[in-house]
Formats: C-alpha cells, structure tokens, sequence
C-alpha cells in the first residue's frame, strides 16, 4: 500500500519535468529501486497505470532495475551487496549496513515525444 504515496510524487515529478523540458507525452520511465525500499514493482506499475491517466504520463512503460544495499564487514573493512543475513563472503566477519544504500527509489531517465 505505501506504493500509492511513492506513485503519486513519481508523477509530480514526471509533470513538472515534461513541462520544463516541453514533452507533452511521456512514453518510458526509467526507475532505480533499493532492495530495502520494500517497494513492489507490479504494484507500483499497478497505481501508476491508474494514477497516470489524464496526465502526460498516461500509457508510460515503466523500467525496473535494483539496488542491492551494501554491506561494510566490521572485520575485514570490505564493501559487498547484500547476499543474505550479516556476514562476510570474504572473511565470516560481521557486517553491518552501508547507510544510504539500497533504499529508497530514483527516476534514472524519462523518455518522451
């Protein structure tokens, strides 16, 4: 259900970047979504092929790629993405998670005509 919110800032965000860029229909969004951000992709396809209608953004194909969250070992100091639970491939060391990473979501392109 929290895809809603996200649904509707995405689309504020659409309408304010095809006005200042002059694109009066938007055909591809281009997404990055964080592992942790709990977001799901057929929902959030789900809410935008409903919240988009009348807007510059009807009828958009939505891109998905994701984020894994970074992991620091607290041992051995190396950085690696989140496998599962909290320890080190490297050395079995307990890691921690890298703040920042993996959350969240970002429009990384907006395709239009």
């Amino acid at each position: 259900m929290h895809e809603l919110p996200m649904v509707l800032d995405l689309l504020e965000l659409l309408e304010k970047k095809a006005k200042e860029n002059g694109i009066h229909r938007i055909t591809e969004v281009d997404l990055a979504v964080g592992e942790l951000s709990g977001l799901v992709d057929e929902c959030v396809a789900l809410y935008f092929e409903t919240a988009s209608e009348r807007t510059p953004a009807e009828g958009a194909k939505l891109k998905f790629t994701h984020r894994p969250a970074q992991f620091r070992c607290m041992k051995c100091g190396r950085t690696f993405p989140h496998q599962s639970g909290f320890t080190c491939p490297y050395c079995g060391g307990e890691a921690v998670h890298v703040r920042g990473t993996g959350a969240g979501f970002e429009v990384t392109g907006i395709t239009g005509e």
